[in-house]
């Protein structure tokens, strides 16, 4: 799919590569807001024939695009680096309606931001089928400003 003018590729924004990038091109963005879409196919990640992807896979939907906005905040600065990696802590509030994307369904995946402080953040984060809300979810994340300190300390404890 071709990116919508003014966007960068998803690809340049996030951490992830296929066959783990899960989000398909974005549709609007702000400093502090994204929407991006995703279509359903016989090709995605955890699908499953006669049934199409698992609708809790919503999550990380919502996790990359929220990653996409990180990304997209170096794009804005212009700031030539590789994409920063990030931690989902943990949801809260998480709703799955529906228990199926099907094959052939285009999402639309909307978060924003709702608390930042530091490299700590909470996002507020909905999937939705043909304008149906399917899954919502509040989102902890984590982003360290230093990947290498960070792990190194984590080994250190554990």
């Amino acid at each position: 799919m071709s990116e919508l003018a003014g966007f960068p590729p998803v690809a340049a924004l996030v951490p992830h590569a296929p066959p783990m990038l899960l989000i398909d091109r974005i549709a609007a963005a702000s400093a502090n807001s994204m929407t991006v879409k995703v279509q359903v196919t016989a090709a995605s990640l955890f699908y499953r024939p006669g049934r199409g992807v698992p609708s809790h896979v919503g999550i990380e939907y919502i996790a990359q695009t929220i990653a996409a906005i990180a990304g997209y905040r170096q794009h804005l600065a212009q700031q030539k680096v590789e994409p920063r990696v990030g931690f989902l802590l943990g949801t809260r509030r998480m709703s799955v309606l529906e228990p199926w994307f099907v094959p052939g369904s285009q999402l639309d995946v909307a978060v924003e931001g709702i608390f930042e402080d530091g490299q700590m953040a909470v996002f507020d984060g909905t999937v939705h089928n043909e304008g149906r809300l399917v899954v919502s979810a509040r989102v902890n994340v984590y982003q360290p400003d230093d990947l290498r300190d960070f792990s190194q300390k984590n080994e250190e404890i554990g």
